[in-house]
């Protein structure tokens, strides 16, 4: 009887932590829909685990929920990351790479990870990686860790950790872990939403 009694118990506790983490995802989806831009300075830290290194950068951030994203780095100064479309364009330390996303499956990954996950689409970013969700939150996020278990996704992160304000329900830390080790965490704690975002900002640059 007592085990009986168990299994209930945690069958209930089980359904009870998978209905908090489905009306969390739901609700950060319905209140991101609202966000046709978003406009922010953000940090980046790189860590290289063989080396024990970490590297500090910062920027600012343009997101437009029709396929465009713009990290334009100011430390390094020059370095871009400009999503368009099927392109992808790095620019690291002069040297630039751009990518048609529909040609790259792994590059395609990341474009489409980058883009949902500021979209707050935890499911459809858990389905582009192939990944399982687990669900945590705090007085101050709710923190979702997707582990990937499809190891035929072409996707350059082993794991993926996405942590949304309960306050406005948008991302402020991401954290991007690879299997070799390193990781990248990237903060956005305060943004604009909405704002009017000047012509030109999702050219690629000329030169």
């Amino acid at each position: 009887m007592k085990r009986i009694l168990l299994s209930i118990l945690l069958m209930a506790t089980f359904g009870f932590a998978n209905a908090q983490k489905d009306a969390a995802i739901d609700k950060i989806l319905k209140t991101n829909e609202k966000y046709q831009t978003i406009s922010c300075d953000f940090t980046q830290v790189k860590t290289m685990a063989m080396v024990d290194q970490k590297i500090e950068s910062a920027g600012t951030l343009y997101f437009n929920r029709a396929d465009k994203l713009k990290m334009d780095y100011t430390n390094p100064k020059g370095n871009l990351l400009l999503i368009s479309g099927e392109s992808l364009l790095m620019i690291q330390n002069g040297r630039k790479n751009d990518f048609n996303t529909k040609q790259n499956a792994q590059m395609r990954n990341l474009k489409n990870t980058l883009l949902l996950s500021i979209a707050g689409d935890i499911a459809a970013v858990a389905k582009e990686n192939g990944a399982e969700i687990e669900f945590t939150e705090t007085a101050d996020y709710y923190t979702f860790v997707l582990t990937r278990t499809d190891k035929h996704v072409k996707s350059r992160m082993s794991k993926l950790e996405l942590s949304y304000s309960k306050t406005d329900c948008s991302l402020c830390v991401m954290k991007m872990e690879e299997p070799n080790g390193n990781n990248t965490v990237y903060n956005t704690p305060v943004k604009t939403f909405n704002p009017e975002i000047p012509a030109g900002t999702f050219d690629k640059p000329k030169k």
